[in-house]
């Protein structure tokens, strides 16, 4: 039985053992990388600890996400055919961000953002290309998530390697969370609103206004509780454009 999804796209048979062997490289990582997260000298708009949970769900769903498309037929048909390559790369990339966290965090910051382009490539693909029921909702999940985390975390990640005062100066930290917020506008309309892109980005900054209001950053709250205001508004808008609600992850068909 086929469907209006049933496309399919001659990518090679490699593709989605690469996706599965790189998702679950992806998962052994952090304990391998010897990367133990938080360090007393982040800047004030690194969200606290717990909001980095949301990296185990995204690494979970990548793997869930690699299982489901691992059956030839299903990996054989877009979106899963197109995205393979383009979420392997993300997932390498992972791996050698947590090394460069480690060894060299400079260079932490241009392998996020290749993750980013490649995360964009993969979740502009799953927004315009129709899919079954649970493929929409597993790999579509997965990569938005990862999406919208990463659209404002690379940000996060930058201000983490600044050089000396820079790192508490307001206007620097304010220039980069209007960064975060403009990616994830853009991002917004790009991804049309994509529930998971959402979500994540509006809980980066959650976390963002968390920890500057612990910290007594008044200014910088006020910045990352307007930025996720604005891109709670711009998702709004795009839903109503596309008609359709926020609460449905709902695709072109």
């Amino acid at each position: 039985m086929t469907g209006p999804w049933d496309r399919r796209v001659d990518t090679g048979q490699w593709g989605r053992w690469v996706l599965l062997a790189t998702a679950i490289t992806q998962a052994a990582s952090p304990a391998l990388s010897g990367f133990t997260g938080e360090s007393a000298s982040d800047p004030v708009i690194v969200p606290p600890g717990p909001f980095f949970g949301i990296w185990g769900v995204i690494v979970i769903g990548c793997v869930a996400s690699a299982l489901w498309g691992l059956p030839r037929e299903r990996a054989a048909t877009a979106p899963y055919a197109r995205v393979q390559w383009p979420v392997s790369l993300v997932q390498l990339g992972f791996t050698a961000w947590l090394l460069a966290a480690v060894s060299s965090p400079v260079w932490s910051v241009p392998v996020f953002l290749l993750m980013l382009a490649c995360l964009g490539v993969a979740l502009r693909i799953v927004v315009t290309t129709p899919a079954e029921p649970l493929t929409r909702w597993l790999l579509g999940t997965s990569v938005g998530l990862y999406t919208g985390w990463a659209a404002a975390a690379v940000w996060v990640n930058t201000a983490t390697v600044l050089p000396g005062t820079a790192r508490t100066n307001p206007a620097y930290l304010g220039l980069l969370l209007l960064g975060a917020v403009i990616s994830l506008v853009v991002g917004a309309v790009l991804f049309r609103a994509h529930p998971g892109f959402v979500a994540a980005g509006a809980w980066a900054l959650l976390g963002v206004v968390v920890s500057t209001s612990a910290a007594g950053a008044g200014v910088l709250g006020i910045v990352a509780g307007a930025g996720l205001a604005v891109v709670a508004a711009a998702a709004v808008l795009v839903r109503r454009r596309h008609g359709e609600p926020m609460a449905a992850a709902r695709f072109p068909r």
